[in-house]
């Protein structure tokens, strides 16, 4: 029951029109959450004005004033906690020119035989000619090679290596109890800045 002025029960009952669209917020999804804990926390409270339009008026103004800081932490504390659990986001891209040589190589044996006879009119069959039982004269020329060589050829290798997560080799309860140590509680700093909005207990 109240005393002096209104409940922000009271109002609610009613149907009153708390306004609490139009002030800045980092994202827009959390505006009904955080307007919800609002009321929800001072729901017993009196207002500390005479008028409900005029609480109302003080209450979105406030929240115009405020706002902006707490956006900032918001934004802010979203970013540590992206990198508590992804601490690592790394882009390596390379670019290697690779030389490979191949080797050729050919094995060759020339042979060159000269045979001169003095007495054409005796018969030299093929067997004879092998043996050269019947030359005048008789030159044999051999000769071995190796030929090699070699070629060059190259080629690019391009890659791209993408390192992304927790590299800090923590398990998850112990990056989940850094953050439950660490991390704000910025709805209800908010709150409690629209303490002086309301009537004081006595």
């Amino acid at each position: 029951m109240a005393h002096y002025t209104t409940t922000i029960k009271t109002l609610i009952d009613n149907g009153f029109d708390f306004g609490l669209q139009s002030y800045p917020i980092y994202n827009e999804t959390h505006r009904q959450a955080l307007n919800e804990k609002i009321l929800n926390h001072y729901y017993m409270n009196e207002i500390g004005f005479e008028t409900a339009n005029l609480f109302k008026f003080y209450l979105n103004n406030k929240m115009n004033e405020i706002m902006p800081y707490y956006n900032d932490l918001y934004r802010k504390q979203e970013i540590l906690l992206e990198n508590a659990i992804d601490n690592v986001n790394l882009y390596e891209d390379s670019n290697r020119l690779n030389s490979n040589s191949l080797n050729t190589s050919s094995n060759t044996t020339n042979r060159t035989k000269n045979m001169y006879q003095d007495t054409p009119q005796g018969k030299i069959n093929l067997s004879s000619l092998e043996s050269e039982t019947w030359a005048t004269n008789f030159t044999d020329n051999l000769s071995n090679g190796n030929d090699s060589s070699t070629s060059t050829g190259n080629n690019t290798e391009d890659y791209t290596r993408h390192i992304h997560g927790n590299n800090g080799k923590k398990y998850n309860i112990e990056l989940f109890k850094d953050i439950k140590e660490n991390i704000l509680n910025i709805d209800l700093m908010i709150i409690n800045e629209l303490e002086d909005l309301f009537m004081g207990i006595y």
